[in-house]
């Protein structure tokens, strides 16, 4: 038997997209938040040889994650929404 989600369309939907939007948020405190933070404490974690921080690289790439992971979520939701109302899907 599946289970309650799997028989409401509208809560995975609704599901979806917060959690896109919750990614969106998590991705630019992570990108750009925790740097500025280590940043203005004088936190260096380890200082490339060209003098860039790394803890700027590691951010940024936790924040195009989850950039990705939200455009799939969002994606999914938009492709059931179009389901939930009897359209096509998008090519």
């Amino acid at each position: 038997m599946p289970g309650p989600a799997a028989l409401d369309p509208a809560s995975q939907i609704k599901g979806l997209r917060f959690l896109a939007g919750a990614m969106v948020v998590t991705g630019l405190l992570i990108g750009f938040g925790l740097p500025l933070m280590f940043a203005s404490l004088g936190i260096e974690t380890y200082m490339t040889p060209w003098g860039f921080d790394v803890i700027w690289l590691v951010c940024l790439a936790m924040m195009i994650a989850d950039f990705v992971l939200a455009w799939m979520f969002r994606r999914r939701a938009d492709a059931l929404d179009r389901a939930n109302q009897g359209l096509p899907p998008r090519a």
